[in-house]
């Protein structure tokens, strides 16, 4: 037998030291990629202060990255990776192209007072982020539509689209497409392709791999490479050396009175639409983000703080003119680790794009700027996509995997790809902040439409669903051939005056034969003051005809109740009529159809036992026999008669009263017997336990038949026995018969409003991505 090599363990450091080296090196990469785009940023949003601002403009980019990771980090939770957007640097563009056209602009510090404008713009939207924050606003956010999410989202790639293609043909940030944009400059043009093909052959064949980063590495080498056989000229300009610019103090002060005095209306609307539409796309950032992050890791931060840490990171990224920065999904997934207790990960990526803006500077020199359009046409392309294609894509889905395919889902699936496209294109057309504004005008519109639709979730009768309450089987058979005479609706929403007012219409279209109408408004959220008023009206004038309309399952102390009672005169001689829940109200209702048909004596009478479900088809002399081996019981009402788990020890024949079925502690009931019936056979047959606690509703009469007792009949009177068990047989499968009604029933119901597996949601018809669509 060989001896046995104990491998010695790994020190607990050397693991530690290399799971740093890790996130070192994906940070430093993460840096290296993110850096250039950063500065395509701000060459994208500076482009109408002219070419020789592009140094300047991209220092900025990245340093405003540095510094609202850094200010974020220590403010909020951490692990949320923060820079400049397409979506910030896009509305960026479009108020310093209107800027520059502005008085503000004036003057020898024309430039500086432009910087200084959108400086205090971004202060302003950090303050209001902080507002959102400190008010609790963010849920607010939260429940922007996901159509409206997804078109700002197509709106920006459909804008950055128009801006990165004439620099991947080889024209300057800024080259509008009309403008010559659209003629290539085909050795830029090839360098610029393959930037965008590399880029997305890693991510689709090795996601592992920075995608960026190699598409940068890869389009610069070539742009190297095809330098030796024609130069600049041929192959395309490279992005220049960043360069952080240095202002005397006098000259901010100067440029900041410069701004005071020269703000006109006109200005100061922009600037505070660019404040305000900024602080949004950075709040539903920082959220959505802060969502995706936290469910990966496990976590859960206090959104609101968040928001405030983001605002105050704008803020000083203002203060130290950097651009405006939010919180991107995609660059924090690529750097956060799966442990959530690395939390300093947003802090070190601050230092590696630091340690590139100040050492790096000459690398990002070489970057061809035709690269850089390639990768932002290709972001541009993804954020397109899913806004544009995804509906009609789930509509083709919907046609195959359905021959006849449910009109709503189809009809609320092209609605919502409706709102989708026209907040895009506004952005296309009008510019992000109108986007914005129409996009929350949509949020409206689909809240409306949300809340328009029928509060009736099913409509039934007394044929389909009856009570719990278990009756001789003529009533029962009659219950079920006037059934309809009852009518059951199940809401769901809220009601206010449009749903109430459709419920109304529904009420007034039943037959007149319908005596009874009752509400199910367990899932109803909520009822406003011209609901209370429609529907009380309602009952009121059901009661001056002689007909019900119930109320369920709203308690005494519920306040939607009290403010229905509260709508009625005190000295109106017709109440509302309310129930507990539903099966009470349709017995109820089902008790005054058989008072009405005249089918029944009154349950504080007694029937003979003669009458009763056990008894039937025996001789006199057979129920002599039966009738000698009973008991005849009085129970007074809410008395229990045997408790759940109690011993098998008869059944009872209930000939007056009521007596129900139901668990321990619960107020619901089960089953409900009406005189006539047999309960407790279950554990005579099988000598088990009880299954259930029996409780006395009223006043109960009942025959107690002892197990030994019918033990006894067997032995002695087996053609007597035997009818008692087939009449118990024929009582339990009557019941076993309803159960199974009820449950097809349920079943179906739920089947029809089962969504489809195989499609998007028509609310939501693609991935949860931010504004941005990194």
């Amino acid at each position: 037998m060989s001896g046995s090599v104990d491998v010695p363990a790994r020190p607990p450091r050397l693991d530690q030291a290399r799971g740093w080296a890790s996130r070192a090196a994906v940070t430093v990469s993460a840096a290296l990629a993110h850096v250039p785009e950063n500065a395509a940023y701000g060459l994208m949003a500076m482009a109408p202060l002219g070419l020789a601002f592009g140094p300047t403009a991209m220092a900025l980019a990245i340093l405003g990255a540095v510094v609202a990771n850094t200010v974020a980090h220590v403010l909020g939770g951490g692990r949320l990776a923060s820079g400049p957007r397409s979506s910030l640097a896009l509305l960026t563009a479009g108020l310093v192209a209107n800027l520059v056209d502005s008085p503000v602009a004036e003057g020898d510090l024309g430039v500086l007072q432009v910087l200084v404008s959108i400086a205090l713009a971004l202060v302003g939207a950090g303050l209001l982020q902080c507002l959102f924050g400190w008010l609790g606003l963010g849920n607010l956010v939260k429940f922007t539509p996901y159509p409206v999410r997804l078109g700002l989202t197509g709106g920006i790639g459909l804008l950055l689209l128009i801006t990165a293609l004439p620099v991947m043909l080889g024209h300057r940030f800024g080259t509008s497409l009309l403008a010559g944009g659209l003629v290539p400059d085909w050795g830029a043009a090839a360098v610029g392709t393959c930037a965008l093909a590399t880029c997305w052959l890693v991510a689709r064949h090795v996601p592992r791999v920075p995608p960026v980063l190699l598409g940068m590495i890869a389009a610069t080498a070539l742009h190297e490479v095809l330098l030796s056989h024609g130069g600049v000229a041929v192959w395309g300009r490279t992005l220049g050396v960043p360069q952080l610019p240095t202002f005397e103090a006098g000259l901010l002060i100067q440029a900041v009175s410069g701004v005071v005095e020269h703000v006109d209306f006109k200005t100061g609307t922009l600037l505070a639409v660019y404040a305000v539409t900024l602080a949004l796309l950075c709040s539903m950032d920082t959220l959505i983000t802060t969502s995706i992050i936290d469910g990966r890791l496990r976590l859960r931060r206090s959104a609101d703080r968040e928001l405030v840490a983001q605002g105050v990171a704008n803020i000083a990224t203002a203060l130290c003119g950097g651009h405006a920065a939010s919180p991107s999904a995609a660059r924090t997934l690529a750097l956060v680790p799966p442990q959530p207790e690395v939390r300093n990960v947003a802090l070190f990526y601050a230092l590696a794009m630091l340690l590139v803006l100040v050492a790096g500077q000459q690398w990002l020199g070489v970057l061809p700027e035709s690269a850089l359009g390639g990768l932002l046409v290709l972001q541009g392309a993804q954020m397109v996509a899913p806004a544009l294609l995804r509906a009609p894509k789930g509509l083709l889905r919907l046609r195959q995997g359905h021959a006849d395919p449910s009109r709503g889902e189809a009809r609320a699936l092209v609605g919502n790809w409706a709102v989708t496209v026209a907040v895009a294109l506004s952005a296309l057309i009008w510019g992000l902040s109108a986007a914005v504004l129409i996009g929350a005008s949509c949020a409206v519109l689909l809240f409306v439409r949300a809340n328009m639709r029928d509060v009736v979730r099913h409509q039934s009768t007394g044929e389909s669903r009856g009570s719990l309450k278990v009756r001789p089987a003529q009533v029962r058979d009659t219950l079920r051939r006037e059934g309809r005479r009852i009518a059951l609706f199940e809401l769901e929403g809220s009601l206010f005056f449009g749903t109430a007012d459709a419920l109304q219409s529904r009420l007034q279209q039943l037959p007149d034969t319908v005596g009874t109408a009752i509400l199910d408004l367990r899932q109803v959220q909520d009822i406003d003051i011209t609901a209370a008023r429609i529907l009380t009206e309602v009952a009121d004038d059901w009661a001056r005809r002689g007909r019900r309309l119930v109320f369920a399952e709203w308690p005494v102390d519920d306040s939607r109740r009290q403010l229905l009672e509260a709508m009625v005169d005190p000295g109106s001689a017709h109440p509302l009529h309310f129930s507990d829940d539903v099966d009470r109200a349709l017995e109820h209702a089902e008790d005054r159809l058989i008072e009405r048909l005249g089918l029944q004596v009154r349950s504080d009478e007694a029937i003979p036992l003669a009458e009763t479900s056990l008894m039937r088809g025996l001789t006199p002399s057979s129920r002599a026999v039966v009738e000698a081996a009973m008991q005849v019981l009085h129970v007074p009402r809410d008395t229990v008669i045997f408790r759940l788990g109690d011993p098998g020890d008869g059944l009872y024949v209930v000939t007056r009263g009521e007596v129900g079925l139901r668990l321990p502690g619960s107020s619901r009931r089960l089953a409900s017997f009406a005189a006539g019936v047999t309960i407790g056979e279950i554990a005579v047959l099988s000598h088990e336990t009880r299954s259930a606690e029996a409780v006395a509703e009223s006043d109960v009469t009942a025959c107690f038949l002892p197990t030994t007792a019918f033990d006894q009949l067997l032995r002695d009177h087996p053609d007597v026995a035997a009818l008692l068990l087939k009449n118990m047989a024929l009582h339990l499968s009557d019941r076993v018969r309803g159960l199974t009604g009820d449950l097809t029933h349920w079943v179906s119901r739920a089947a029809a409003k089962r969504p489809l597996t195989d499609q998007p949601s028509a609310a939501s018809y693609s991935t949860d991505v931010g504004m941005t669509g990194e």
